[in-house]
């Protein structure tokens, strides 16, 4: 079992009524974690995870008993806090006879890369509400995954928030009009939130500290929060350090001035959502930090049961992003975050109806690699 898996069972007394309060600890550099993992038992902590690649410990207590003792390894702590995707806009089924291009694909125009790369062999992971894995337009692409929730199940997706997101990136069902930015990319389901959209932070952890262990090149994160969580910030951080490119939705509240974490650090990409005029949407958060923006309006993608529907909101922006990302890392996974970054930023498209974003375009990314970069 790997130390990223470890975790303690979880105690059979249903007859008790205390609540169970989760907690993230940040342990220390250079300690030992059996004598930290003993000091928490001491306090009434159960520990039921460790995350060996973020150096922290989830765990929990029964209130009305509050642990105050410190704990000498233990660098802070952090209360458990829970948040849920929320989209401007759940559109009807669609038609799967319709064969069209999704207008989003055609606006960043990927189709014109597709000739010399489609993402084959890039490991981009959903961190969502899991996937579809049996989806005609996305099975082909479907590389598995891990359930944070229940580790025994599959990823499988009950919402379909996260199957949408994966035909974003990576659909590739021509007959079923669901073509994605990068058709080739290998997707992989980090099922963290549950099939109402919920996720507690400790779970996100999770999710972050399991792609580090399993080597993926992209975490696409189409979800966010108002808070600033100290935990959070350093597993992004750490995955930052260790190459991984990821992607961020500013948020969905229409703010002029301000946008969610996880986007507002600036080791991840953040990407705002505009319409098909090429217009910042209503509902996009715009604000500092904000790199790009990218189609997330009436976008249409896989649904579940092998359907198909649209859907609005900056959850649908990031995916363009990270597809395109993939159709860069085929050409070089040697690409790091800040260099990808960078080449999105200066490949983006400048329009009169945006003053203060520039919107993604995958050709020009390309582009710009293929004629700057590698010279």
């Amino acid at each position: 079992m790997n130390d990223s898996d470890w975790r303690l069972p979880f105690p059979c007394n249903q007859a008790s009524s205390k609540k169970r309060i989760r907690k993230i600890y940040y342990l220390r550099d250079g300690i030992q974690l059996e004598r930290c993992l003993n000091n928490l038992r001491r306090l009434g902590v159960r520990p039921i995870r460790y995350l060996s690649h973020l150096g922290m410990v989830i765990g929990e207590y029964q209130a009305p008993v509050v642990p105050t003792e410190s704990v000498p390894d233990v660098a802070y702590t952090e209360p458990d806090i829970r948040l849920t995707i929320t989209e401007p806009y759940v559109g009807t089924m669609l038609s799967v006879k319709e064969q069209n291009l999704p207008w989003g694909v055609q606006m960043i125009e990927a189709p014109k890369v597709w000739s010399i790369s489609q993402g084959r062999g890039v490991k981009v992971a959903v961190i969502d509400t899991g996937i579809s894995a049996d989806h005609p337009a996305i099975k082909d692409n479907y590389r598995g995954g891990v359930n944070i929730l229940s580790p025994y199940f599959a990823p499988q997706d009950y919402n379909g928030h996260g199957t949408h997101v994966a035909g974003i990136i990576a659909g590739n069902g021509a007959g079923l009009g669901i073509i994605g930015t990068a058709p080739k990319t290998e997707v992989y389901a980090v099922k963290a939130f549950n099939r109402k959209g919920s996720a507690n932070l400790s779970d996100l952890l999770s999710a972050i500290n399991w792609c580090i262990e399993n080597g993926m090149q992209v975490i696409n994160m189409s979800f966010g929060m108002e808070k600033l969580s100290e935990s959070l910030r350093q597993a992004i951080q750490i995955a930052h350090r260790r190459g991984i490119v990821m992607v961020a939705a500013t948020g969905n509240r229409g703010l002029p001035s301000s946008i969610d974490f996880p986007a507002r650090y600036p080791e991840t990409i953040a990407v705002a959502s505009v319409s098909r005029e090429g217009v910042l949407s209503r509902f996009s958060n715009m604000g500092k930090g904000v790199d790009l923006a990218a189609p997330g309006e009436r976008i249409p993608s896989a649904w579940l049961n092998g359907t198909k529907r649209e859907m609005s909101g900056t959850s649908m922006a990031v995916p363009h992003v990270s597809g395109t990302i993939a159709l860069l890392l085929q050409l070089n996974p040697y690409l790091n975050p800040e260099q990808i970054r960078y080449i999105l930023l200066q490949s983006a498209l400048k329009t009169s109806r945006l003053e203060r974003v520039s919107v993604l375009n995958s050709y020009q990314a390309v582009e710009f690699y293929r004629r700057f970069w590698k010279r």
